[in-house]
């Protein structure tokens, strides 16, 4: 599903009306009608306050506001601008409004003090339109909204909330849903947005599907029916072998639980076979820790990788469907060189994470010169050394600076955080809308490794195996967080979450 901007929205509203010749009042009638549906099916109030402005959005409060009446759910109107300053749409909505709904002309935030009685409040009051941060008396009225204590629902988008994610956001509402009309908007779901938007609902009111699907679009929304059809498929009279054969390199002295974490999701992944290849002294450990990854302990009695390994390594991996490179291998001198080595000479799909990355970034690695299709997994820190950026640059510009390091590089880049960034190196951006701050415990980026890597040997290529991958491992954090605390819950939870994350992928039920 496409993400939009404000811009883009107007775009597709305006060429649906003015090149489509759909009557801009029948959209605003089916999207009222949405938004009183699901106030209805998800919220079942009692008493409803709407909260209009003066726009198309208070229009279609109004549309709403006639659907709940007819409902038999108690509406009140509270008016910011008097009835006499709607135009249009809105105002052919406002005259359709039932007498016996109540109105209320706000002149100051201290009429909006009843709003504490309402099971729910509709947001009315901006759509996307908004220029600016909210000035009085608009921020006062915002601040009364969400003082109330009340559901809020928004129509579109949180009134005061940019829908481009670049833009810095004034006041703006709080919403426990957002009924967002034709596409998701930018801001609702990258930045302070993620906050503000509560659970997001897509009211289809008929835009022509060419253009919410049209591919100069480049920010996307994973769901679960895009996740679904990514799914590698199983033959059933498949074997070992029909499934791929996945390589793991990563571990050091104290760092040996990054491999094992990552092997370990590899072999959750649904690939045939996994390898984990590790200098031969943490042999006791990891085969303590391994059980059904194939071990390759690599002779020498560093504890870190060296150039010494490269041969066996290389070997190994001309055998190999898919590679992953980092999990826990230190930032040692020799293990840079190493790393280097392996990025020039594997030809195998590989992802690459951790001091992966950090190897990459030290050594200036020319990752053009891959000879294989590569996708990195940094968080922000690991961006910035990448880019040589301050991290908070990174924070403030993701979309921009990561999609030119995506193109320039030819990599696939899974920008880990809230609502992780997939990048593609043609410029198609996709956020991922699984997963929860459970996610934010060391070693959570090497199971995620390791997923990917187990579906880049299933044959997925670099951008689906990254972009599936993402998703499975936000909505394995889900499925744990059903039973624990987010603030309980371990990197090695999540393996066990795998086979439920699937299950529900597979079974159509997300």
């Amino acid at each position: 599903m496409k993400l939009v901007t404000a811009r883009q929205m107007r775009e597709i509203d305006r060429i649906t009306i003015a090149e489509r010749g759909v009557p801009a009042a029948e959209l605003m009638e089916r999207a009222g009608q949405a938004v009183a549906r699901e106030a209805l099916e998800r919220l079942h109030p009692d008493r409803v306050a709407i909260v209009t402005g003066k726009g198309n959005n208070a229009g279609d409060g109004f549309v709403a506001a006639r659907a709940l009446h007819q409902a038999n759910v108690r509406t009140t109107l509270y008016l910011l601008r008097p009835p006499d300053e709607l135009q249009g749409e809105a105002l052919a909505a406002w005259r359709a409004v039932p007498a016996p709904i109540e109105r209320i002309v706000v002149q100051s935030p201290a009429d909006l003090a009843r709003l504490g009685e309402y099971d729910l409040i509709i947001d009315a009051i901006f759509g996307t339109g908004i220029r600016g941060p909210v000035q009085e008396p608009w921020a006062s009225y915002i601040a009364a909204v969400n003082a109330a204590g009340a559901n809020i629902l928004s129509i579109d988008i949180p009134s005061g909330l940019p829908g481009d994610p670049a833009e810095e956001p004034g006041p703006h509402v709080r919403s426990q849903l957002t009924v967002t009309i034709g596409l998701p908007k930018a801001g609702m779901l990258l930045g302070a947005g993620l906050r503000a938007t509560g659970q997001v609902v897509v009211a289809d009111i008929g835009f022509p599907r060419e253009l919410l699907e049209d591919p100069a679009i480049t920010l996307n929304l994973m769901t679960a029916e895009e996740a679904r059809a990514l799914l590698p498929p199983r033959d059933p009279a498949g074997h070992k072998g029909t499934f791929g054969r996945a390589l793991i390199l990563g571990g050091s002295e104290g760092m040996t639980g990054a491999a094992v974490l990552a092997a370990r999701a590899a072999a959750r992944s649904g690939a045939g076979l996994i390898y984990s290849a590790y200098p031969a002294p943490l042999g006791p450990i990891m085969e303590s820790h391994l059980i059904e990854p194939v071990k390759l302990p690599l002779e020498g009695d560093e504890r870190w990788f060296t150039p010494r390994h490269l041969e066996a390594v290389l070997e190994h991996a001309e055998r190999m469907d898919a590679v992953a490179l980092g999990p826990g291998i230190g930032t040692r001198k020799p293990t840079a060189r190493f790393v280097q080595a392996v990025l020039e000479n594997v030809k195998a799909p590989m992802v690459v994470d951790a001091d992966g990355l950090n190897l990459i970034a030290k050594r200036r690695v020319d990752l053009r010169r891959r000879p294989g299709p590569t996708v990195l997994t940094p968080h922000p820190a690991e961006a910035a050394r990448l880019l040589e950026l301050e991290t908070g640059e990174v924070v403030r510009r993701r979309l921009d600076v990561m999609t030119e390091f995506a193109a320039r590089h030819n990599v696939v880049v899974v920008l880990k955080g809230a609502q992780t960034l997939t990048i593609a190196p043609d410029g198609q951006r996709t956020v991922n809308p699984t997963g929860n701050s459970g996610l934010a415990k060391g070693g959570s980026g090497d199971v995620l490794t390791g997923l990917i890597a187990g579906l880049l040997a299933q044959g997925l290529s670099a951008l689906d195996a990254a972009r599936l991958g993402v998703f499975l491992h936000g909505l394995s954090a889900d499925v744990v967080a059903e039973r624990i605390s987010v603030r309980a819950m371990l990197p090695s939870d999540l393996l066990d979450a795998f086979g439920t994350a699937f299950q529900r992928l597979e079974c159509n039920a997300p």
